[in-house]
């Protein structure tokens, strides 16, 4: 097809030449022939050499459209309105669409709205300045609706040439643009873009991460300032609480050291650390002597047990003080010279940077055992005057319960008289009636002696008796008191009870006292009335012996209540206000307690408690 239209051309210059070969000479033909020939042959050659050429050509396009299809980087050409002439694969893949369904279509539709201005500003900068120019754009991920494609962005499309954006992943494209012309001298702009995404993302993340990192840090900085002002608010307090430690360590060895109680801190194995100005007073050593020598407790408080108790695997360096933590304990001590002195003793334990140690205050019991001898003495000489007051208003009945014994006597002494008078008497029967004599005058004579061994002054001695002889011998002394006032007197004591270890005498009077005050109660209640008085004995849950004193009558005012166990206060005429007092002091002594419940009109119990022998012995 080529070769006839080149060959329609040659003939129609021929034509208009003007040249008529059929005219020319016959030389003039042979040398135009020749040039003719000449002419073909280089011709032929010309296109031979255009043939190979255009085979090379060729090739160049074949390869160009190769590599340029197998570029990873797209290549467009936009003409000057910015619409797509020509992409390659890479730019198909960028743009989710073929060549074909782009071809016409303007670039501006594949990018994101917010970055189209700023694209038309660039592709005019292109044209107007004729230079290269660089954008980076945000481009959705799209694809033109048709038959062999599916839009991954929108469910609905109205036209198959409707552009789908998927809002849910977009990536950015770096354009590079430059001018050019066409063959037809039309503007073009050949431009190349490659994904930047992940670029603009991490440079984007870095910078997230910058921006984060710097709040971070300007955080850190901040909380750090804030920790270095508490820290130095710290030290500053640390500073003060210095201060006040050293203050209240000077205070508080002011304290120890006037404190009339000596103070004495030792390790637990007994190692003495600290002693006050007391215990050089106390046992005439100095402080040096004491402390920070080596020196043990046990050279000023011997120690009396044998076998050492142990505390948390720790063995206490000071047996005899090992029950003393937290109460009082009477102990001996030993001053500088070999004298001994009661102290009273009690026992913190503390710990001290993981070193447990005891804090010993000990007070000097010398005049305080004084005091209680003279106490002591002072209550027998009061309990021996209520005895005495007590036998006075007895003294009718115990002078009835001798008057019997002695009528005896001598209404047996006058039978002996008859019976000697005959010659022939009954020996036997006579006898009989001296027994009886002797049995009459032994009763009188426990009775005086019961009643001289009360009313007689005498210090607290102790002895194992037992309850229901304690009881008798207290009941025995006022029997004949209780018949007459008409008292009805019952007991409810168990058998088998455990002894006690007390004063007797002391224990007696207790509770000829209550039985005394429940009399003089009773009398006051109507003749008609039954006069009821018992007395009780049992075990409580401290497993101590309880004695109760109960009557029926009309009670303890209430007004009274709080008052009669205080020295001098009495509600009688002629009472001394001291029964109650001298009963609650004997029967602590006996490390007991002494109390009462009173209801008006339904009468008055009076009880009080007594350890077991065992225990009030410390067994």
């Amino acid at each position: 097809m080529a070769s006839e239209n080149l060959r329609k051309k040659a003939e129609d210059r021929v034509s208009k030449s003007g040249t008529q070969l059929t005219e020319l000479p016959s030389a003039e033909v042979q040398k135009l022939l020749y040039e003719f020939q000449v002419h073909q042959i280089e011709l032929e050659l010309q296109n031979e050499e255009l043939k190979n050429t255009q085979h090379e050509l060729t090739v160049s396009r074949d390869q160009y459209k190769q590599l340029y299809n197998a570029s990873p980087i797209g290549f467009l050409t936009l003409n000057s309105t910015g619409n797509i002439i020509k992409a390659n694969t890479a730019a198909e893949k960028f743009l989710g669409a073929s060549e074909k369904i782009m071809m016409g279509k303007k670039f501006g539709q594949f990018i994101d709205s917010s970055d189209q201005d700023t694209f038309y500003v660039f592709v005019q900068d292109i044209l107007n300045t004729h230079t290269e120019q660089s954008l980076i754009i945000r481009l959705y991920s799209s694809a033109i609706k048709s038959t062999d494609m599916v839009c991954p962005g929108i469910n609905h499309c109205n036209t198959t040439s409707e552009i789908c954006i998927n809002n849910d992943h977009a990536s950015y494209l770096q354009c590079r643009g430059s001018y050019g012309v066409d063959e037809s001298t039309e503007e073009q702009i050949f431009l190349s873009i490659f994904d930047v995404t992940a670029e603009k993302n991490a440079h984007e993340t870095i910078a997230c991460l910058n921006d984060k990192l710097e709040q971070k840090v300007f955080e850190q900085n901040n909380i750090l300032n804030e920790n270095n002002q508490a820290l130095l608010n710290q030290i500053e307090k640390l500073k003060l609480y210095k201060r006040r430690i050293v203050d209240r360590e000077a205070m508080l060895n002011s304290i120890f050291n006037a404190a009339t109680e000596g103070i004495v801190t030792t390790q637990l194995s007994g190692l003495i650390v600290y002693v006050n100005d007391t215990v050089e007073s106390i046992f005439g050593y100095q402080k040096q002597e004491l402390v920070n020598c080596g020196i043990n407790i046990r050279l000023i408080i011997p120690d009396t047990q044998k076998k050492t108790p142990k505390h948390g695997g720790f063995e206490f360096g000071h047996p005899s003080l090992f029950d003393a933590n937290g109460k009082i304990k009477e102990v001996t001590g030993v001053r500088k010279d070999g004298t001994t002195l009661p102290l009273d003793i009690s026992i913190a334990q503390f710990e001290v940077e993981e070193i447990e140690y005891l804090t010993i205050i000990l007070r000097d019991a010398t005049s305080r055992k004084l005091q209680e001898e003279r106490a002591q003495t002072h209550l027998d000489e009061l309990a021996h005057v209520t005895r005495l007051g007590l036998m006075g208003e007895l003294a009718s009945g115990i002078a009835h319960e001798v008057n019997q014994p002695l009528e005896a006597i001598s209404a047996y002494c006058q039978a002996c008289i008859n019976l000697t008078e005959y010659k022939n008497y009954d020996q036997a029967l006579l006898k009989e009636v001296l027994q009886k004599i002797y049995q009459q005058v032994l009763n009188a004579g426990q009775i005086i002696h019961r009643l001289r061994d009360f009313v007689k002054s005498k210090k607290i001695h102790r002895s194992t008796v037992e309850v229901h002889d304690v009881i008798d011998d207290a009941v025995s002394l006022c029997a004949a008191y209780l018949k007459y006032n008409n008292i009805h007197l019952s007991f409810n004591l168990p058998e088998n009870l455990p002894t006690l270890s007390v004063d007797s005498v002391q224990i007696e009077q207790v509770i000829l006292n209550l039985i005394k005050n429940s009399i003089d109660a009773l009398k006051l209640n109507p003749n008609l009335m039954t006069r009821n008085l018992s007395i009780q004995a049992v075990i409580n849950q401290k497993n101590e012996i309880e004695i109760r004193i109960k009557d029926n009558g009309p009670g303890i005012p209430l007004n009274e209540q709080q008052k009669i166990f205080t020295p001098f206060y009495t509600s009688k005429s002629e009472g001394m206000g001291m029964g109650l007092s001298i009963c609650r002091s004997i029967i602590e002594s006996h490390k007991g307690v002494l109390r009462f419940n009173s209801l008006p009109d339904k009468g008055t119990t009076f009880y009080f408690t007594l350890p077991v022998m065992g225990v009030a012995n410390g067994g």
